[in-house]
């Protein structure tokens, strides 16, 4: 037969709000009511009163830590929380390389032209790109080009 089911303590609500807005875990919170996580977290999902007192105890302890944040970056001139702020708050990143971050480069090096008389010679001795003398190469013809 199946154990009888555990319900929560009639000031559960208070409790959990205080528990979470001081920072404790949900590993934390299950301990202090003697259960398992897994169980609170079932008493949240069937207590909307419950996950409410969760959520906005997480939000005061939230609003306390921002805040001691926000002290220490304006009121104290704290270099490193006013960096953190930032980052967190408002998307700052150093050194942001976000636009350049899906951008492939390639480079090509093409050999220099060859003068007119490198070129007669090379054509003369059926020479490829490569410097091989090679009998069966065969030459592009030329293009004219016409300038206005």
């Amino acid at each position: 037969m199946a154990a009888p089911r555990k319900n929560p303590p009639s000031n559960a609500a208070s409790e959990i709000e205080t528990l979470a807005a001081t920072g404790c875990s949900v590993v934390g919170i299950a301990t202090h009511f003697n259960i398992g996580d897994e169980l609170l977290a079932r008493w949240l999902e069937d207590y909307p009163a419950l996950k409410q007192a969760f959520k906005t105890g997480r939000e005061k302890e939230r609003h306390a830590l921002h805040n001691a944040l926000y002290v220490q970056a304006v009121d104290k001139g704290n270099a490193a929380a006013a960096m953190f702020l930032l980052k967190a708050r408002h998307g700052y990143r150093e050194g942001d390389q976000s636009d350049n971050a899906n951008r492939v480069a390639i480079t090509f090096n093409l050999p220099a032209a060859l003068s007119a008389e490198q070129y007669a010679l090379a054509k003369a001795a059926k020479v490829t790109i490569d410097g091989n003398a090679n009998d069966s190469a065969k030459w592009l013809p030329a293009i004219a080009t016409q300038r206005p």
